[in-house]
């Protein structure tokens, strides 16, 4: 294909993008987002690897695939550290940056459901990572800080975490880890407040 065609079937591809673009919003992102997703679309059911049903069912099992790669390498990173899973780090984390979070707070920045989310607290709370204290403008809440103990064992899990991070991504070009992240923030930004309203039951 010489320039000419090439640039012609530029072209074309512009006028479909434009006119599924209804919003009139689309930017180069999108335009390359769309034009990957066209590809994709083309390839037919061969690209249905796992659930061989449809692409949002294939999205949600690598998804979720994803998270449990993560998960294991993050656990095996921690060995001889105090945490037992990525999620007791994780609040501690959090803890380290924020300071100072109410149980409810931290839970909501975390996405996590109130049920798991306080039975990390209370594991934290009984390994002496993390303590309680009043809420001083509300009486009826209490915050949470990190110990001295717990400060510690974060610094420790910042020196071996990265190493889990990297290998998450470790196959990926950075243009490429440039776009999924930005896809990722998207369907974050979606979703959070869906979590946060309880209105899950709402859009299912």
């Amino acid at each position: 294909m010489d320039a000419y065609d090439l640039t012609r079937e530029l072209v074309l591809l512009v006028g479909e993008f434009k006119k599924e673009d209804r919003g009139g919003h689309g930017d180069l992102v999108a335009f390359l987002e769309w034009l990957h997703a066209r590809k994709d679309a083309r390839t037919g059911s061969n690209t249905l690897s796992i659930t061989g049903h449809s692409i949002e069912a294939e999205l949600a099992a690598h998804l979720g695939r994803l998270n449990r790669y993560a998960t294991t390498y993050i656990k095996m990173v921690l060995e001889g550290t105090p945490f037992a899973t990525a999620m007791e780090f994780t609040f501690s984390a959090v803890l380290d940056k924020n300071k100072e979070v109410a149980k409810t707070d931290l839970i909501r920045m975390m996405a996590f459901d109130k049920s798991t989310g306080m039975g990390v607290i209370k594991r934290l709370l009984n390994k002496g990572l993390i303590e309680e204290f009043p809420n001083p403008e509300d009486k009826r809440s209490k915050l949470l800080r990190l110990t001295q103990n717990g400060e510690k064992a974060v610094a420790l899990g910042y020196q071996t975490v990265p190493g889990a991070a990297n290998m998450i991504s470790k196959n990926l070009e950075d243009d490429e880890k440039q776009k999924l992240l930005h896809l990722l923030k998207k369907l974050d930004g979606f979703h959070y407040p869906i979590y946060l309203n309880g209105q899950e039951r709402a859009y299912l």
